[in-house]
């Protein structure tokens, strides 16, 4: 992991000083475990963003399909100079997954290479990675690459810490996942040494063995098989925190739970744990009394057997923090307050979640009106503000076949000043279109009094070919804008049944958003925009 403020600097972030010997970005890359069977099927889902965002005029991707055993099956090249929608699907590659003798069933991974003569910025794309079947659908963004030199990996392991940031079930029909595809180096021996966090506050350690991985292997790692999870957790959803012995490659997993019984699968990605971190460059040092220490808006769902819950884990480098939350109606109205509502602290060490509805119930406030939510955080300790915390997006429906919800790992924004020297926001999202599929675009700020309106562009892509549609809109100061897939004709008519994405072009620098795709057995696909 590198330090937070290293991370600003290497992508150009407002404000930062960059560093006159940071090299220029020519490949940036992804690698997703990937999976082909009679119960699931992978794609892979993007746009060409840097004809927009960078104004690159054309890239080349380089994409290649490996079997379990890290065997090259497929390699293609395109050369992207539109930005309109992509989707790779595995079923593509039929014919050579067939003479490999997987048909039935094959897992493997699919390795995505961009390669510019001009600076991409960051090393890793804005890919979309989806398992699906007719019933459900599940996505998270951009995980695992391989380096792209020894400098790379260099300053991505200025700090080595466990991986986390995700939830586990401790259920009989539940299993819990880490995925990975090994980068070029053979491991004789993978060794996982885990804690297990539960919602009790207790804590349980361990290690475990998995068969040697050849240079490129994909593995699944069920969790079940090698802890006992049903005592452990006692039937409630938890948090791991897993140490490694892997190399060459970035170690951002793939992670989540299956539903053996609805065959429905959540994905979503591991973080890094901070709790062992306490030096300098692990606590943020710019203080601006305009600002609150971080906040984020969230859409809550609320109605009709739906529900949002906040996943809190122990990953945050030592400290105690309070949590506020504030909640609006769609136009931005607010509907209600709760000031230093829940104390964070680092040393209860504790998985916690946080049941929206039911502290709406509680209050009394409206839950028809009630359409978001701002999560305030605010530290005592100015000193000690970590630089790096992370939260779980739960989103799910009760009394359905689906037994759990989305679970997208996120960050609120820190209060950083130097974000106001940004005028404007570029942002995009897709329409996984399995299911009901809306992105919801939300307009707050760290900034403790804030009441600036957003004026966005939309302009919709298509798979189909290089047409698109633009729809333009205001978002008031804490309001929400959901655009709904099926529910806009315009929108509908457009995508024509495929996939598609959005793009948002603001006046203000603060937007944020949501995608989701909801599925009636329960399901939920989720993720935070790009």
């Amino acid at each position: 992991m590198r330090s937070y403020y290293s991370h600003l600097e290497a992508i150009k972030t407002v404000g930062e000083n960059i560093s006159l010997s940071q090299k220029p970005v020519f490949r940036s890359s992804a690698i997703f475990p990937v999976i082909q069977n009679s119960d699931y099927s992978s794609k892979i889902l993007f746009m060409g963003y840097w004809l927009v965002k960078r104004h690159i005029t054309e890239i080349g991707l380089l994409y290649t399909l490996r079997n379990a055993k890290g065997n090259l099956l497929s390699r293609k090249y395109l050369l992207i100079d539109t930005a309109k929608a992509f989707n790779i699907e595995i079923a593509e590659f039929s014919e050579v997954i067939k003479k490999a003798g997987s048909e039935s069933d094959f897992t493997g991974s699919l390795e995505l290479e961009i390669f510019s003569t001009k600076d991409l910025v960051f090393p890793y794309p804005a890919f979309v990675l989806v398992y699906c079947n007719e019933h459900f659908s599940t996505a998270v963004h951009t995980v695992g690459r391989i380096y792209n030199d020894i400098e790379d990996l260099k300053v991505n392991e200025e700090y080595k810490v466990r991986e986390s940031g995700f939830d586990i079930y401790g259920d009989d029909s539940i299993e819990p996942f880490i995925a990975l595809t090994n980068g070029p180096i053979e491991n004789k021996n993978p060794v996982i040494e885990y804690k297990i966090n539960n919602s009790h506050g207790q804590e349980y350690t361990g290690s475990f063995s998995i068969p040697a991985l050849a240079p490129l292997e994909t593995t699944f790692i069920k969790l079940n098989e090698y802890i006992d999870l049903k005592k452990l957790l006692q039937k409630q959803p938890g948090t791991i925190k897993f140490a490694h012995n892997f190399e060459g490659f970035f170690p951002r997993f793939l992670v989540g739970n299956i539903d053996t019984a609805s065959k429905a699968i959540s994905i979503t990605h591991s973080y890094y744990d901070s709790s062992e971190l306490s030096d300098d460059k692990s606590y943020w040092n710019r203080k601006d009394e305009a600002f609150n220490d971080s906040s984020v808006a969230i859409p809550l769902y609320l109605k009709d057997d739906y529900y949002t819950h906040l996943a809190i884990y122990p990953i945050f480098s030592p400290s105690d923090f309070t949590l506020s939350f504030e909640f609006f109606d769609q136009q931005g109205n607010p509907k209600g307050k709760l000031n230093q509502y829940k104390p964070i602290r680092s040393a209860d060490n504790k998985y916690e979640t946080i049941d929206f509805g039911a502290i709406v119930e509680a209050e009394k406030f409206d839950p028809h009106s009630i359409k978001s939510v701002n999560i305030t955080c605010n530290w005592e300790n100015k000193t000690k503000i970590p630089t790096r915390i992370k939260f779980g997006l739960n989103v799910g429906i009760k009394n359905r076949d689906v037994k759990f919800p989305s679970n997208i790992c996120f960050a609120p924004q820190l209060g950083n000043p130097n974000i106001l020297q940004k005028k404007s926001t570029f942002r995009w999202a897709p329409f996984i279109n399995v299911g009901n599929s809306e992105i919801v675009l939300t307009n707050s700020s760290p900034l403790k009094a804030y009441n600036q309106d957003a004026h966005v562009v939309l302009t919709f892509y298509r798979e189909a070919d290089n047409a698109t549609l633009e729809k333009s809109a205001i978002i008031k100061a804490n309001a929400i804008e959901v655009i709904h897939a099926q529910k806009d004709s315009d929108i509908k008519d457009f995508f024509a049944g495929g996939t598609g994405w959005m793009t948002v072009h603001a006046d203000n620098p603060f937007l944020n958003g949501w995608y989701f795709d909801f599925h009636l057995n329960g399901a939920v696909a989720a993720d935070h925009i790009f």
